[in-house]
């Protein structure tokens, strides 16, 4: 019996500590209600933001993070959990790279080295910010987009599919 339950103990400890961490340390699969759970400030999201795929069916309308003002969108597919984006909306490409640098700082302090870091051709390349991180199989990427917001994605990783026969 009680090898059983040491087993059963295990599995238990094991599925928990391999759950994706999105933002705030939610768990990628969360249903909406053990979100809300774990943050209090997530409401209901707009009824036109949950029409779109994946649906966004929790938000917080601000949150201050590094200097700057986000909206947090929990995106869910089948009630589960996939994705969390933020996204701070400046006033000008000035402020969104200040911004992002601010934020790239902490994101790298928090996870290390990012795997890419690429410009991409809309604007000056010294206004674009393309950073992205893997850390324990969840992906975080921070962006620059359109010129005056700054975007930051916390998602599930793909499984990798073996090729093998």
């Amino acid at each position: 019996m009680k090898p059983a339950l040491l087993c059963l103990a295990l599995v238990f400890v094991s599925s928990m500590a391999s759950a994706q961490a999105l933002w705030r340390d939610v768990p990628a699969g969360s249903t909406p209600a053990e979100v809300s759970q774990r943050i209090a400030e997530a409401r209901p999201a707009d009824p036109a933001t949950q029409a779109q795929t994946p649906q966004a069916l929790l938000e917080i309308p601000g949150v201050e993070i590094a200097g700057g003002e986000f909206a947090v969108r929990f995106l869910f597919e089948d009630e589960r959990l996939q994705s969390v984006v933020l996204r701070a909306d400046t006033g000008s490409p000035e402020a969104a790279r200040a911004l992002a640098q601010r934020v790239y700082t902490s994101l790298r302090a928090r996870y290390g080295l990012e795997l890419s870091s690429t410009s991409r051709g809309a604007g000056p390349p010294s206004l674009a910010m393309d950073r992205r991180w893997l850390f324990r199989r969840t992906t975080v990427r921070l962006q620059v987009v359109d010129g005056n917001s700054v975007v930051v994605t916390y998602g599930v990783q793909p499984e990798r599919r073996s090729n093998a026969l």
